[in-house]
């Protein structure tokens, strides 16, 4: 997922509160981070793919997991940058 082409929402009069959408972007990218954090607790090694047919498999494995991260941690990412859009908003139309 690329940031930078986000659609980021249009706050206006007709539709969600920029608080609304801030504190469910934010509600949204913190379970993000548990999941993050739930993840690297999971007890991952090579001793649990050894067995399979395929010599290469606990580093595909690895990738795999990696890309898991990378998944994640572009959700993560979209999800801090909508935040940051509507908080943005809401000071902006705060004296």
């Amino acid at each position: 997922m690329n940031i930078k082409s986000t659609i980021l929402p249009t706050i206006h009069s007709n539709g969600s509160s920029a608080q609304c959408l801030t504190d469910d972007y934010s509600h949204a990218r913190r379970a993000v981070q548990e999941a993050i954090t739930a993840l690297k607790a999971v007890d991952f090694n090579a001793r649990d793919y050894y067995v399979h047919s395929n010599p290469a498999a606990w580093m595909q494995a690895v990738r795999q997991r990696e890309e898991i991260y990378q998944h994640l941690s572009d959700a993560f990412n979209a999800l801090h940058e909508h935040e940051i859009h509507c908080s943005q908003f809401i000071k902006e139309i705060r004296p």
